[in-house]
């Protein structure tokens, strides 16, 4: 059930105005052209993004309630009161953490900090964490990344008498909480310019209110968890994103030096896609998997050895994460053909490890181009906790709102939701579910979309072009990295590489110039791309450099063949894993070959013999077409072809009878044989075959040919299993039979389609086209 994938345009700005805005500020039409996909669409505009400065950061005090934030922050500090940070289990939630800690330490506060655990408190304020830090002496609870919806907690604050400042960046329900002052871009009293700090800006800012000064040395925090939570990246982000890069590559915070250099990243490299694709997952991993707090105290420490210890327990626990997430995606993956005629695709399991869900949520909407959600299930309760991710146009929170009276909770919003039901109500819920997704998406088919920013020119891709795009970094949300649509290009030299060999590394050409080419995860293409089709590719551009050469590379995510996709997979013995594919509708002409193989299909796959009689099965576009043998008439073949003109084809043509290795019997064999029938009268098939083959030394089925031959000029006679030789027969041409005509041709289609080379057959199968 591979997802198909569609391509969109984003193609803005007429021709005339990018030349004419490209001369001006002499940069390639290509960049600007990007630009205005950004709505930068003026030379102040550009030159403005390109350049983030200190005006990029809003004054703090704009937050509805920082003053009174401050004040009671700096009261405590007075008073000598314990304050707690309260943070969160995640990449954004530790950097916010550290962020405020550190912050109020400066100032000489009695400061300390708790990172809930998921498996335990769970996300946000807990109403017994609260009561546990304020039997171990806490007088003031600061949430960072969290506490807009933590009503009950925050009540049994006061209740005690403790004050609780909230500050948050999630989404604010109806009603908010009875919290001392909340610091939120989005409060609904506010009117703080930029809405879209992470749970890390949020904090900076409280920082820099309580500093008096932006503090340089946190913003590569902030930068870590802007980036890791996906926030827009445009305004003050982009301006935390783009300073904390620079300020990250000089840091001198001795456990963030200690993960960088057990996780291989140089300072140098540092970008945003290492951020968040190779610092950010260690950190979040340890919250997936336990207790989080090992991270600030790594954030925070001074001592190099202690530095060293909870980086590698970071990286275990991140090694840790990948293995479970790889297990539980390959059980989720080899479960989704069961619903393939779901809207939604709904898995669970009592082994799968609750952390790790909205990864595997991710991957198998990835691979399948359907929301999907994944649910591990508490067996002592029978409570069924989960994730689920969806595809662009289809709004999975709404569809959760449909089935609320099934949950036991829910939340999240049109792309992600978490949910919680009773495994009691799985049926009813899955019903339900696929009735309300039906009923969202209406006719329209789900399928993953890609947005193409520019259609690129092959000649156009060049070092100098990446260079140039590298202004408009750091690349995130709203600030997409370019996605290019790259068109007629041929694959050749295609390998697997990784440790696991699921990565595709192969060259492209195009007017007698290549190009390398990697996709991750795409082990999937490895056939295709093998077959050497003319493809378009949607992919990203990047700059390989190695031993002082530095070139254009394409990331490939996806791509599209401008021919029906053929994998030549011939070979003279078929084995039962052939008939292991799901996905695969097997086509059989040799009746004998579909007896002997049809009971090993997969049960999830389909299968038919086919004659000229046959009225071929309607199969789904995402399906693979598996010719397993050789049909007697190209013709049979040719309908087939034309009949399956969206599916990929796998052409096994096992060739049982090898009519070509054999070819025809000269007409000398003939007359020997029938020679040798003269003299013999009458034959038994059961006694003196073996002497017919022996003395003629031809093949048995040879000589069955032969025979039939014979048969059908009425030169001899068949009755019982004896052959008598006819005497005086009418004389007859030995070609004009229908049996040695029919071998004329089973010999030229096995030459066609089975001792052809790759480049032959797909000539000849075009001209089928």
């Amino acid at each position: 059930m591979l997802a198909e994938t569609v391509w969109r345009s984003n193609t803005i700005g007429d021709d005339q105005t990018i030349a004419d805005l490209a001369d001006e500020m002499n940069q390639s039409k290509t960049f600007i052209r990007l630009c205005m996909t950004r709505g930068l669409t003026t030379k102040e505009d550009i030159v403005n993004f390109m350049t983030p400065s200190e005006e990029w950061f809003h004054d703090p005090f704009e937050l509805k309630d920082m003053d009174k934030t401050i004040e009671r922050i700096q009261k405590a500090i007075e008073l000598h009161q314990k304050i707690t940070v309260y943070g969160d289990y995640d990449a954004d939630g530790v950097t916010s953490t550290t962020i405020l800690y550190e912050a109020i330490e400066m100032l000489g506060g009695h400061v300390d900090y708790f990172i809930p655990n998921r498996f335990i408190e769970g996300y946000g304020p807990n109403v017994s964490a609260f009561e546990r830090l304020i039997d171990q002496g806490t007088e003031l609870i600061v949430t960072v990344d969290n506490g807009i919806a933590g009503h009950d907690a925050i009540n049994r604050a006061n209740d005690l008498g403790i004050d609780v400042i909230v500050t948050d960046h999630h989404e604010c329900p109806d009603t908010l909480p009875e919290a001392y002052s909340i610091v939120h871009p989005k409060h609904p009293e506010g009117s703080y310019p930029f809405k879209e700090l992470a749970g890390a800006g949020v904090s900076l800012k409280v920082a820099q209110a309580l500093l008096g000064e932006l503090p340089e040395e946190m913003i590569e925090l902030a930068m870590i968890g802007t980036i890791a939570d996906v926030v827009s990246l445009t305004d003050e982000n982009r301006a935390l994103a783009y300073f904390g890069l620079k300020l990250i590559k000089q840091t001198q915070r001795v456990g963030l030096l200690s993960l960088l250099k057990q996780a291989e990243i140089t300072r140098e490299d540092i970008d945003e896609e290492t951020i968040g694709f190779k610092l950010a997952p260690p950190i979040n991993a340890v919250g997936r998997l336990g207790d989080a707090t090992m991270v600030v105290d790594l954030l925070t420490t001074f001592d190099e050895e202690k530095a060293e210890e909870l980086s590698g327990k970071v990286l275990e626990k991140n090694s840790e994460r990948k293995s479970i997430v790889s297990q539980i995606t390959e059980e989720a993956l080899s479960r989704v053909d069961a619903q393939q005629n779901d809207q939604v695709i709904v898995l669970k399991d009592e082994k799968w490890h609750q952390g790790v869900l909205g990864i595997v949520a991710s991957k198998v909407t990835e691979k399948t181009g359907k929301p999907a959600l994944i649910f591990s299930v508490e067996e002592d309760t029978g409570m069924m906790k989960g994730s689920g991710r969806s595809v662009s146009g289809f709004n999975l929170f709404d569809c959760m709102q449909q089935t609320s009276h099934l949950l036991s909770s829910f939340g999240g919003h049109e792309m992600a939701c978490g949910v919680s039901l009773e495994l009691t109500n799985l049926e009813a819920f899955h019903v339900e579910l696929q009735k309300s997704a039906k009923n969202l998406a209406g006719d329209k088919e789900l399928k993953t979309e890609l947005t193409i920013d520019v259609k690129a020119e092959w000649e156009d891709l060049s070092v100098e072009l990446i260079t140039e795009l590298d202004q408009l970094r750091p690349f995130g949300q709203d600030n997409r990295k370019p996605l290019f649509n790259i068109s007629s290009v041929i694959p050749e030299g295609a390998r697997l590489i990784g440790a696991n060999q699921d990565h595709l590394k192969s060259l492209v050409t195009k007017n007698n110039t290549k190009m390398d080419l990697i996709a991750f995860g795409a082990s999937d293409w490895f056939d295709v791309f093998k077959s050497q089709p003319e493809i378009d590719v949607a992919g990203y551009v990047s700059i390989n450099e190695w031993n002082g050469n530095r070139k254009v590379q394409i990331q490939a995510v996806d791509f599209k063949s401008r021919e029906k996709i053929v994998i030549d997979k011939r070979q003279s013995v078929l084995k039962p894993e052939v008939f292991q594919d799901p996905k695969g509708h097997y086509l059989f002409f040799q009746k004998a070959v579909y007896t002997k193989w049809k009971e090993q299909v997969h049960p999830d796959a389909t299968c038919q013999l086919v004659d000229t009689n046959t009225e071929l099965y309607s199969v789904s576009s995402t399906n693979k077409i598996i010719v397993v043998d050789m049909p007697d008439q190209f013709e049979l073949f040719r309908t087939v072809y034309r009949n399956y003109v969206k599916q990929c084809f796998y052409l096994y043509l096992y060739s049982p009878n090898e009519y070509y290795f054999k070819g025809m019997p000269k007409h000398s064999t003939f007359s020997a044989l029938y020679k040798w029938l003269r003299i013999k009268e009458t034959i038994d098939l059961s006694k003196d075959t073996r002497e017919l083959v022996t003395k003629l030394k031809i093949d048995k089925e040879v000589a069955k040919f032969m025979l039939m031959v014979f048969l059908e000029n009425e030169f001899v006679t068949i009755e019982d299993g004896k052959v008598s030789v006819v005497a005086d027969p009418a004389p007859k041409k030995l070609e004009d039979t229908k049996t040695y005509k029919r071998r004329l041709e089973q010999i030229a289609v096995e030459e066609k389609l089975v001792y052809s080379s790759f480049i032959e057959l797909m000539a000849t199968l075009n001209e089928i086209d």
